[in-house]
């Protein structure tokens, strides 16, 4: 059974300091991608502000993840 790829929250140490960003990780749980823009709160309701907010909260509790994780150039071609 394949499993889905999955995100969440994470915060990322870049040039411009610590952001919160949007994650996606592999089907073994490693960081493969994130939102080149940091998020931002949004909703229709509060409780939508707030379920959002709970959840940013989370990823401070994990180490950051350094931006170079993510401007991994792709390998080159194989010649064989």
């Amino acid at each position: 059974m394949e499993r889905l790829m999955t995100w969440n929250y994470r915060v990322v140490r870049g040039d411009a300091g610590l952001r919160i960003h949007d994650v996606y990780y592999d089907a073994d749980g490693n960081p493969v991608s994130r939102h080149e823009m940091p998020t931002y709160v949004y909703g229709d309701t509060i409780e939508e502000l707030r379920s959002q907010l709970m959840l940013m909260l989370e990823a401070l509790d994990e180490p950051a993840i350094d931006q170079e994780a993510f401007d991994v150039p792709a390998s080159p071609p194989s010649d064989r």
